[in-house]
Parts: structure tokens; C-alpha cells; sequence
């Protein structure tokens, strides 16, 4: 995914899956229990993720452990 145009650039919720090493369904859970990465609901059922979203939740998610 290295290759993404920017960081406002719209992922589907497959590949959002994707670039978290999730499935769909996983997403499609999380958003429905209010958890996960922000999405963007456009008209209708239209999900969309934004890859700046996605990395400020993985940096989110971060843990740190001593040594």
C-alpha cells in the first residue's frame, strides 16, 4: 500500500481491510459495535476509509513493552 496517492486518498472497506491485515467482515463488525478506524458513510450504504484515518489508528494502537 506504500503506493497510495495521498493521505485523503478513499479506500473501499475490502481494501481498507486489507491494509490492516483484517477482513471485511471485521470492519463491517467494528463498525457496528462503534469501534475501529473513522469511515466516511456517503450516500446510501456507501462506506469509505481514509488511509490518513487508518494510520492514525494503527499509530493508535501502538504499544510500547520493556525490556
Amino acid at each position: 500500500m506504500a503506493s497510495m496517492e495521498s493521505k485523503s486518498t478513499l479506500l473501499t472497506p475490502g481494501r481498507a481491510a486489507e491494509y490492516l491485515s483484517v477482513s471485511a467482515e471485521t470492519l463491517a463488525q467494528w463498525r457496528s459495535q462503534s469501534r475501529g478506524p473513522h469511515y466516511i458513510k456517503l450516500e446510501g450504504r456507501l462506506v469509505r476509509y481514509r488511509v490518513s484515518d487508518l494510520e492514525s489508528y494503527l499509530q493508535g494502537r501502538s504499544v510500547t513493552t520493556r525490556n
